[in-house]
């Protein structure tokens, strides 16, 4: 199966669930970072916390787009916003925000990715579409929701055993 065919079974079955496509393919990517790891092992706290970030990313890279897009505005206050939006915020900033999970969000990247100004909203937006779909699925964990997704309803069309360890 090429990329293309992956992304679209992702797509056709975070629709018929009802769960954000990106926020699907996040809880595979952190379900994946952790295929090594025996399910009885894993630590559902912190592959909540990698699937949150990972879908901040994903979220963070459409904000960029936009951000980026809208410097070429005619529109003064358009183009200063956007260009606010893509400034790197320091580790000083991000202390002083008071926003665990934005503080948090930044060890997690551990300056792999830099952090921007639109990085913070992109964070709301994804704990906001996470909590929905946790409230939806009556499930307090999003990687046990996903990892469910995963066995039942991916199993058949994608091959994700890799994910699975059963050691």
């Amino acid at each position: 199966m090429n990329e293309q065919d992956f992304l679209q079974v992702i797509n056709d079955k975070a629709n018929k669930l009802g769960i954000n496509p990106f926020l699907l393919l996040s809880g595979i990517e952190g379900l994946y970072t952790f295929r090594d790891v025996p399910l009885n092992t894993i630590n559902y706290d912190f592959l909540d916390s990698l699937i949150l970030s990972i879908f901040a990313l994903r979220i963070g890279d459409q904000f960029h787009t936009i951000a980026q897009e809208n410097l070429i505005s005619e529109n003064d206050h358009i183009r200063d916003a956007a260009a606010y939006e893509l400034q790197l915020m320091s580790d000083t900033e991000i202390a002083a925000s008071g926003n665990p999970y934005l503080e948090s969000f930044a060890r997690i990247l551990a300056g792999k990715s830099p952090l921007r100004r639109y990085h913070s909203k992109a964070l709301e937006a994804a704990a906001l579409e996470i909590n929905a779909t946790q409230l939806k699925f009556k499930s307090e964990s999003i990687s046990s929701l996903v990892l469910g997704i995963c066995k039942s309803e991916l199993s058949d069309s994608l091959d994700l055993g890799a994910l699975f360890a059963t050691q």
